[in-house]
């Protein structure tokens, strides 16, 4: 059975009908036609300014990104014990929170919201990429098909049902939020070099087929082999960066593996426990306001769903405040395991806000 199928059979299990939760007037053709499991259409003309404001943001993350890697390297290297851990504990979450917003700017990128410019929005999600030590095309790929799952049963890691197994799927998910989803962002780039496109298909068709098997549905060889050219570069330039840079490994790898842990985490902390609705089965959540300006809106993850080529710009201005969680209780029930699919789904109805 298909993803689609399965989230219709659930819905009538809870008698609840696709959007039944929003407000139609909420929701885009964009969201709508992730709704019916469409191809991405492409966004109304954009703003120029938010495309000259992304450029200068992307340059200020650029500068941001390589001051905290330096300040790292020299409180590591030069500070006293007793100063040392709380100035890189510092450092460790404010770079972790930084690079959440160039996340955010790929994110802007996947949509084609980055600039007005197909080029330039290319050239930004490609530069924030190498950032984040990943493939843009393989993101982007994915970010769409995340559109058009969410809240399948391939896409629902906190519940396991009665063909899975409880084990299985607990350490599954553990892997996935502890760093598993950012590792996978680097190890299936470079595999893909020496992996044929025909794996692919194995792949959408796999007989257990899960929120990472199913990831690859929407790639075809144009797009694979635009994943391994972003590969070689990113390999290139990190193998440099390694041998030249002026940073060590341990400072990289203590940003970069706290930033591995916070990014899988958060990746879920939007959809756990929502109704089970590909548009509705999000919340916006609640940050401090610098947070929510270091990462681009990026908060505002339900109004993104509804309306997926509004700019980063305009989200939390098209966000009601009233419907929202705070992140950090949001972030806490990613912690808990995931547990049997409720008998009676009409549960998973209604959310809470507060």
């Amino acid at each position: 059975m298909s993803d689609r199928a399965e989230l219709q059979a659930l819905q009538q299990q809870s008698r609840a009908a696709p959007c039944a939760a929003a407000d139609e007037a909420l929701i885009d053709e964009i969201a709508r036609a992730a709704l019916q499991g469409a191809r991405e259409p492409l966004p109304a003309r954009l703003d120029p300014r938010h495309g000259r404001q992304n450029i200068a943001v992307l340059v200020a993350q650029v500068i941001a990104w390589a001051t905290t890697l330096s300040l790292l390297e020299w409180s590591l290297a030069t500070l006293s014990p007793v100063w040392r851990i709380p100035t890189a504990l510092l450092l460790v979450v404010f770079f972790c929170t930084l690079m959440q917003g160039v996340f955010s700017l790929m994110h802007e990128y996947f949509h084609r919201l980055a600039h007005p410019s197909r080029r330039v929005n290319e050239a930004i999600g490609q530069l924030a990429s190498l950032l984040f030590v990943t493939s843009g095309t393989l993101h982007r790929i994915n970010h769409w098909s995340h559109h058009v799952r969410n809240r399948t049963p391939a896409e629902m890691g906190e519940y396991y049902f009665p063909s899975e197994s409880r084990l299985g799927k607990t350490v599954l998910y553990y892997f996935a939020v502890l760093g598993g989803l950012y590792l996978a962002g680097i190890l299936v780039p470079i595999l893909s070099i020496v992996i044929p496109y025909r794996v692919v298909a194995w792949l959408i068709h796999h007989p257990k087929r899960n929120t990472y098997t199913a990831a690859f549905e929407y790639f075809e060889p144009a797009t694979w082999n635009a994943m391994r050219r972003d590969a070689v570069v990113a390999m290139l330039f990190w193998a440099g960066l390694l041998l030249y840079g002026p940073w060590s490994a341990t400072t990289l790898g203590l940003a970069y593996g706290a930033f591995a842990v916070s990014w899988s985490s958060l990746q879920w902390v939007y959809h756990l426990r929502t109704p089970i609705d590909v548009v509705e089965g999000a919340y916006n959540l609640r940050v401090p306001m610098p947070v929510r300006r270091l990462i681009l809106n990026f908060n505002c993850n339900l109004t993104h769903h509804r309306r997926p080529h509004l700019p980063w710009q305009a989200l939390y201005a098209a966000t009601d405040q009233r419907e929202t969680q705070p992140m950090w209780y949001r972030w806490l029930m990613v912690l808990l395991p995931p547990e049997p699919f409720p008998d009676e789904p009409a549960q998973l109805l209604g959310k809470r806000y507060f």
